[in-house]
């Protein structure tokens, strides 16, 4: 017999607080659930490198977040989208391609995020966007203005 587990899920249509791209590493998802106790519903789309297939050109994984986000949107009424970077991501190929640079491997994450946040605000409007970067000490917000 396959696994059970007996949970009441509520059955309420929501608004999300905000759609979140979080990379999948498991070495965030402590930080992730921290960060997140500040909202009470949330639409999540975890996928290896968070915003990073946002900041690159046309692509599967492009269509795949950008259309997550846009369903997030559609079905949930959501008004703000957060995008998550981090450091050591194995989707960049991790901190080894910075050298080890934190300082590097940061403005790289960055200059990541704002691209992608003028690629959202090309095709969503009326969303507000929050980037945020998370290492081992923390999750810091990324100013992309």
């Amino acid at each position: 017999m396959g696994m059970e587990i007996k949970f009441q899920s509520s059955n309420e249509h929501y608004v999300a607080d905000a759609c979140v791209a979080w990379c999948f590493d498991d070495r965030f998802t402590p930080l992730m659930g921290e960060f997140l106790k500040q909202f009470s519903h949330l639409d999540v789309v975890k996928v290896a490198g968070g915003a990073k297939a946002l900041a690159g050109g046309p692509s599967p994984e492009r269509d795949f977040v950008l259309g997550q986000i846009k369903a997030s949107v559609r079905l949930h009424a959501t008004k703000r989208i957060i995008l998550m970077v981090h450091i050591d991501c194995g989707a960049y190929g991790g901190s080894k391609v910075f050298n080890n640079d934190m300082a590097q491997e940061k403005t790289h994450h960055e200059k990541e995020l704002a691209v992608a946040v003028a690629f959202l605000n090309q095709e969503i409007s009326g969303i507000s966007i929050l980037c945020v970067l998370a290492d081992f000490d923390g999750l810091y917000e990324v100013p992309t203005v």
